[in-house]
């Protein structure tokens, strides 16, 4: 299981397919019941500066390109719980999450 998904879950987020370990590629699936939860939710966490989908879909691709590994991706992880689960303010977070981007400007395309 990728480590978003793990970290997700061990928080006792939504994800989807826990019986067929979440997910073999990099998307995560969280189910919150539809759209209009689902936008909701997106919302939330797109004000802490964590862009995600309306279905809510979170994707690794963008993150692994930056060289974020398993630490860094924990992190991510990290901030979407806070927001979501301890009810931080998103605008506080979005103040970290910018920070902590801001250490991984360089982008890859292709492994060395």
């Amino acid at each position: 299981m990728p480590h978003l998904t793990r970290a997700l879950a061990e928080s006792d987020f939504p994800a989807v397919c826990p019986s067929l370990g979440f997910t073999e590629s990099h998307q995560v699936f969280l189910d919150y019941e539809g759209y209009k939860k689902g936008r909701a939710v997106a919302k939330k966490i797109e004000a802490a500066n964590i862009i995600v989908d309306w279905g809510v879909k979170l994707g690794v691709c963008e993150l692994t390109r930056r060289k974020m590994k398993e630490k860094e991706i924990g992190k991510v992880a990290e901030f979407i719980k806070r927001v979501l689960k301890d009810g931080e303010k998103p605008k506080k977070t979005k103040l970290e999450v910018a920070k902590f981007v801001a250490e991984f400007q360089m982008i890859e395309y292709c492994f060395e």
